[in-house]
Formats: C-alpha cells, sequence, structure tokens
C-alpha cells in the first residue's frame, strides 16, 4: 500500500502519467468575463501577421479586441519563465538549445523577430512578468503550461492580480496539481479519447472538475458539446489547420461551442460582426 501511494502522490507531483482520482466536487471556478459572444482567443498571440508569443503580437490582439492570447509558459534554467512554444529556441530565434537548458541572460539576448520577418527585427523573448503586466485590465490569458513548476507560474498570476484573468491549459494530471494549488483559477483539459462516448463527460468531471475543455473542432460533435453544458462545462476548440476559416468558424458555432482558437482572430472578429450567434 505504501508503493502504491508513493506513485500515486508521484503522478499529482509531476503529471508524468494520470490516473483517475475521487469526485473532487466543489463550485466551477468563474471565467473570465468576454467581450464577444463566444471567447475569442488568439493562437500564440496570433501567430498570422506578427511573430509567434512576442509582446508585438499581444499588442496587435490587445488593439483587434480578442477576449484571449493563447502562450506557452517555459521556464528556463535559472529558473526564470518566459514565452516560448517550442522545447527550443531553434525555430522562432537566432540561437539554438533548448529553453531548460540556457539561463534568462542567453534567452533575452536572441532575436524572436527577425525569422518571422526582418521588419521585426530586435524582437525578445517575453517573459511572463513582462506578458502580465501588459495584459492586465487588457486582455485575458490562455496559459498553455508547458514545462515549468505550477507554484511558480501560479504565483506570477496571483502577484500581478490576474487571477481572473487566466484559464490554465495542460494534461489532465498537471491540472490536478493546479487544483490543488489554486482552485479559484479555472483549468482546460483536452478531453481524453475514452470520455468521447455517451455520459464520458460527467463521468470525466467526477476525476478532474475542469471548468472547460479543449480538443481541435475535428475531435468535437454537436452532441458531445451538449454533454459538456449540461455538465455546466464550457468547450473552447482549436480552429487550427483546415477549419481556420469562415467555414470552419460557422460550424464551431452551430456545434455551440463557447470559444474558437485561431491564427487568424481579426477574421473571426469580423465573421462574428457579419454573423452574430444566436442567443443562447
Amino acid at each position: 500500500m505504501k508503493l502504491v501511494a508513493s506513485v500515486a502522490l508521484n503522478v499529482l507531483l509531476t503529471g508524468s502519467c494520470w490516473i483517475a482520482t475521487a469526485d473532487p466536487g466543489g463550485p466551477m471556478a468563474p471565467l473570465p468575463t468576454l467581450k464577444h459572444p463566444i471567447a475569442v482567443i488568439a493562437h500564440r498571440a496570433g501567430r498570422n501577421g506578427t511573430p509567434e508569443n512576442t509582446l508585438t503580437a499581444i499588442r496587435n490582439a490587445i488593439q483587434l479586441g480578442v477576449d484571449y492570447v493563447e502562450l506557452d509558459i517555459r521556464a528556463t534554467r535559472d529558473g526564470h519563465l518566459v514565452i516560448m512554444h517550442d522545447g527550443t529556441v531553434d525555430r522562432t530565434t537566432n540561437g539554438k538549445g533548448a529553453v531548460k537548458e540556457l539561463d534568462l541572460e542567453v534567452v533575452r539576448a536572441l532575436d524572436a523577430g527577425s525569422k518571422y520577418d526582418p521588419k521585426y527585427a530586435g524582437e525578445k523573448v517575453p517573459t511572463f512578468e513582462e506578458v502580465l503586466s501588459l495584459c492586465r485590465d487588457k486582455v485575458h490569458i490562455y496559459v498553455d503550461h508547458k514545462e515549468a513548476p505550477t507554484q511558480q507560474v501560479f504565483d506570477a498570476i496571483k502577484a500581478h492580480g490576474m487571477e481572473k484573468q487566466v484559464v490554465v491549459y495542460n494534461s489532465p494530471g498537471e491540472l490536478q496539481g493546479w487544483k490543488s494549488i489554486a482552485p479559484q483559477i479555472p483549468v482546460m483539459p483536452s478531453l481524453p479519447d475514452r470520455y468521447r462516448v455517451p455520459n464520458g463527460i460527467a463521468e470525466f468531471e467526477k476525476t478532474l472538475h475542469a471548468e472547460v475543455l479543449d480538443g481541435n473542432l475535428r475531435e468535437w460533435t454537436k452532441e458531445l458539446v451538449v454533454q459538456a453544458h449540461a455538465a455546466g462545462v464550457k468547450v473552447y476548440v482549436d480552429n487550427l489547420g483546415e477549419n481556420d476559416n469562415p467555414e470552419g468558424f460557422r460550424k464551431a458555432i452551430e456545434m455551440g461551442v463557447d470559444g474558437i482558437q485561431t491564427d487568424y482572430p481579426d477574421r473571426l472578429i469580423n465573421f462574428l460582426k457579419e454573423n452574430p450567434p444566436a442567443a443562447r
């Protein structure tokens, strides 16, 4: 029994795998208030038109009036939180190496704009502190918690008074840790495949009290969205790829989703203005 308890504790702390736990119960954490009929989520702060995961992209998203900027959080070797989607800096900067093996000083010296377009030369890899300062009271943050200590990420959010302006995405196992540390923060996992069955979402909610469920649009059906709503859960879908266009936006809205993540937030905002969803 001691071995089983030790393994279970390790799962909750590391998120290396996921097992079902008892029904956590408790009230749902409130989600941020939206500007639009459904949440407009700028993927990597809007990677079409600006370098992804940069302050320039965030400023552009704020100007557009999106509801959320989706940003990827990682920790450097010396323990600072930075914004970077990939595990390495190779693709988006002029540097090389894994984020977790580089010190902040090295990461901050990189050019995170030129590879996208030379006119963005000198763009820095942002720190999470910079992002929180920029976004407070202007735009919500969809925190894609990639690789960083949960407590450290939460402490930064709390220090900036942003608890009511975030939703956190991660695996179900990692989000168990979030629920234990910060139950007031809404969490959002992708729905595991085995729960995409009749009454599956209600069963999943017994294992993790998630406020929102994520996943690519192609993984969702109207029936699953109805299930989620019956369980008191919102659905934010990724329209990335073949559905990131007006036809895909329409499909998602007709399915009844509560939010859409897109590389083209300007197009989604215009679509919602021209095709306002029916009141729910």
